[in-house]
């Protein structure tokens, strides 16, 4: 029996065996026969296609807008120094942080008392100089009178000499008295040197007289100087900032106590590109009348302004032109100097050009059109402007051609594509098909929708609010019906 099962397992292997040979002998036969007629199967291969997301281009007259960031700084801004050391011996009640005060309101006062001595011992001084002044002119006034008497009486004693003379010449006079109208001669005319001296010394005193005046005089207006400098007012209408002074303190001399800030003369400075300050100084109407508008946070409505000037020189490390714009008034209520703002600047008008997105371009402006056979075909634009993921560029001659939005590794030149229409061009989104459903199969999906707990609570209870409606999208009543039929 054992031999018969045996033998009967062999022969089914025997057959098996046979079959398969007979099997592949087959195959190679047939093969052989193939190779031998030539026949070659080729196989049809099917050609992929991407779906891409497409816009139309468009041509518009665009403004582009340069957005950058600035700060906002004080165009009138006081330094406010003690002009020599002492005690604060007076402090106006707004001298704080954040103090407002009038012009011309005394802001503090340091010890006059070692000012007010030495200005008035340099009054004193001045005095005594001006008192020199007047009696060296007196005196000279006197030496005058000396000099026209000493003169006079020269022209006495010339003509006693000259009656001696003739005298002497008639045989009349005597040579002893010729001799004594000689002499007397001599010492008138030693006398009026000596006078002219006197005048001349005089006249000296004067121009000295009147050089220690001067002197006095800027002594006295040093000490009147610093006297004054010991009470500081404001020089306008303002707001302080950086306080460090407090009544009875000692101060150095030039050591800052604050600053006073102008808050109706704000400004913002703030710094564009190369490119974008060209583009800015090709604006007609000039880059000093250039509008901005500044926005900052918290703020609802953004403040204007307009470009006033242009930093003189570039930073150290740094590249592009610094502006600064005035800001109207309303922004004192809002800013202050420091203040970190958006500034937008609107350049001028750019006629026929297209805005496309950043991605839809390579660096040298070559991007990818779909044509009437729906294969992709490269274009090449000009980028004029970038402003955050978009660009603007010069497009002549495919306006109304459609753009692929995004370039991807994988596309390129004569690959076919299923263009889709970008969302920003498709319009409003189809509203969805609603449909009513029977009141056995909605408590049949709300009973199913309750048992399912791998669905959040959130999720759940919308379902639910959406069940309870008597219509109901079909695309919702069809997803349920899936899922409870699987």
């Amino acid at each position: 029996m054992r031999f018969m099962a045996r033998g009967l397992f062999g022969l089914c292997l025997l057959t098996l065996t046979v079959a398969l040979l007979a099997l592949a002998g087959n195959t190679l036969v047939n093969s052989a026969k193939e190779r031998a007629e030539g026949s070659k199967r080729q196989r049809v291969a099917k050609e992929r296609v991407f779906s891409v997301e497409v816009q139309p281009l468009e041509l518009v007259d665009h403004a582009p807008v340069i957005t950058t960031f600035g700060e906002v700084v004080s165009g009138t801004t006081l330094e406010l120094r003690a002009a020599a050391a002492g005690a604060l011996v007076q402090l106006s009640p707004s001298f704080r942080e954040g103090g407002q005060v009038r012009r011309g309101e005394l802001l503090f006062q340091t010890d006059p008392s070692n000012a007010r001595s030495k200005m008035l011992l340099a009054e004193t001084e001045l005095a005594e100089a001006k008192s020199d002044l007047a009696d060296a002119q007196s005196d000279f006034s006197l030496a005058e009178e000396e000099v026209l008497a000493a003169n006079a009486q020269r022209a006495l004693r010339e003509q006693a000499l000259a009656r001696q003379k003739s005298l002497r010449e008639r045989g009349l006079g005597t040579d002893v008295a010729l001799e004594t109208a000689a002499l007397s001669a001599s010492i008138a005319e030693q006398a009026v040197l000596a006078r002219r001296l006197s005048r001349n010394q005089a006249q000296s005193r004067i121009a000295r007289a009147g050089n220690a005046i001067s002197r006095r005089q800027i002594s006295y207006d040093e000490a009147k100087r610093i006297f004054d400098d010991s009470t500081v007012y404001a020089e306008f209408d303002g707001v302080l900032s950086g306080i460090t002074a407090v009544l009875g303190g000692l101060v150095n001399a030039n050591e800052k106590l604050g600053s006073l800030i102008d808050p109706e003369a704000l400004e913002v400075a703030f710094r564009v590109s190369n490119a974008e300050f060209g583009a800015l100084t090709r604006i007609g109407a000039g880059l000093q009348n250039t509008k901005i508008e500044v926005q900052f946070t918290g703020l609802t409505q953004a403040l204007s302004g307009k470009v006033d000037r242009v930093s003189a020189a570039v930073g150290a490390g740094q590249t592009g032109r610094e502006l600064f714009a005035t800001l109207g008034d309303r922004a004192a209520n809002v800013l202050r100097p420091g203040d970190f703002v958006t500034v937008k600047v609107r350049e001028p008008v750019l006629r026929g050009v297209a805005v496309i997105p950043a991605r839809a371009a390579t660096s040298g402006g070559a991007v990818l059109l779909v044509d009437e056979n729906n294969k992709l075909e490269e274009a090449q634009v000009v980028i004029l402007r970038k402003q955050g993921e978009m660009l603007v560029v010069r497009a002549d001659g495919l306006a109304g051609r459609h753009l692929v939005v995004a370039r991807a590794p994988q596309l390129g030149a004569g690959i076919r594509v299923e263009p889709r229409l970008s969302g920003a061009f498709q319009g409003a989104p189809d509203q969805p098909e609603m449909i009513e459903v029977s009141d056995e199969m909605r408590q049949k999906m709300i009973a199913f929708v309750e048992a399912d707990k791998q669905m959040s609570k959130r999720a759940k209870k919308a379902l639910l609010q959406r069940l309870s409606r008597p219509k109901m999208p079909k695309n919702m009543v069809d997803r349920l019906t899936r899922r409870m039929g699987s």
